[in-house]
């Protein structure tokens, strides 16, 4: 890493005891996520929600009231209807994860990516694609440091509505997106899978473009397939729930070299339409300040002139 002053820090050789640690983290991690797809996707078979295979696994499962610090909170994202948002403390650093779904099969699998590997105690999970007004339900499991497993009882919840309107139809005003049809050629970076660049064009608002910490350096570069006379364009920026990770203003650069901006980004609910006037193919958006961390888009939109 190059530090901001132009200088490099100086390099830690981590010791034995450094790396056991390490491994020994990430093993209890490994293990802990593993044990708890096989308790929580399995599907109810029984009054009290456990099978054969359950008990076989996993051996005890404690009831997860035992270390449960506050209520289970599901509400709405106020940036994005088409997401809600679990929340909940627990009395002890925990690595969790909930399971959803409109049946009691769930399918749907998410844990607070705060976690990093480690236990924590606040969860404050996204759960993309949970729709106000639908019942849905849930359950979830939880591993403290020593391996004991806990595990909540099946419930139900409702997303409240918090009267918001997607901006979604802010593309039929300002016309044709065309970064739909568009291909990535180049990105700061990509956090791993399931969040790669090519998720900021796919049209969908419950996948995201997440880089690996580039903060202000982050960066986005779409070829639109040929020149296109542009009238606009949108930054809808991800953002975790700590507050991080969102780009707070933005420029793009296209095939000339002009640069245009700086623009504010926007959300789904407020997307923040900036006029940009131009003819390109290639467009490069650029993270210019953000909250740092691991900044990216839900979607980046390009308008094409009508």
């Amino acid at each position: 890493m190059i530090a901001t002053d132009g200088t490099n820090p100086p390099v830690q050789q981590p010791n034995s005891t450094t790396k056991l640690g390490r491994t020994l983290k990430l093993v209890g991690f490994l293990v802990g996520l593993t044990l708890l797809v096989a308790a929580c996707s399995s599907s109810s078979n029984s009054a009290n929600g456990e099978t054969a295979s359950d008990t076989a696994s996993l051996g005890e499962l404690l009831p997860f009231a035992e270390v449960q610090a506050t209520d289970f909170v599901f509400e709405g994202d106020p940036t994005n209807p088409g997401r809600g948002i679990f929340r909940m403390e627990t009395t002890e650093p925990m690595i969790c994860a909930i399971v959803w779904g409109q049946t009691e099969d769930f399918g749907n699998f998410n844990n607070s990516l705060s976690m990093n590997g480690t236990g924590i105690i606040n969860h404050d999970v996204v759960l993309p694609g949970a729709e106000a007004g639908k019942t849905y339900f849930f359950r979830v499991q939880g591993t403290t440091a020593d391996g004991s497993q806990y595990r909540s009882e099946t419930g139900t919840f409702t997303i409240p509505d918090l009267g918001s309107e997607s901006g979604d139809d802010a593309m039929v005003n300002h016309g044709i997106n065309v970064a739909l049809e568009a291909t990535v050629t180049e990105s700061s970076s990509s956090f791993g899978n399931g969040w790669e660049a090519q998720n900021a064009i796919d049209g969908d608002l419950n996948t995201e473009w997440a880089t690996s910490g580039d903060g202000d350096n982050g960066s986005i570069t779409i070829d639109l397939g040929s020149v296109q006379d542009i009238a606009g364009i949108e930054f809808l920026t991800r953002s975790m729930l700590d507050g991080t990770a969102t780009t707070e203003m933005f420029t793009i650069t296209v095939d000339s070299g002009e640069t245009f901006g700086p623009f504010p980004a926007g959300n789904p609910v407020s997307p923040n339409f900036a006029v940009a006037e131009f003819s390109g193919q290639r467009i490069r958006f650029d993270v210019v300040t953000s909250t740092g961390g691991n900044v990216g888009a839900i979607e980046v939109r390009v308008f094409a002139a009508s």
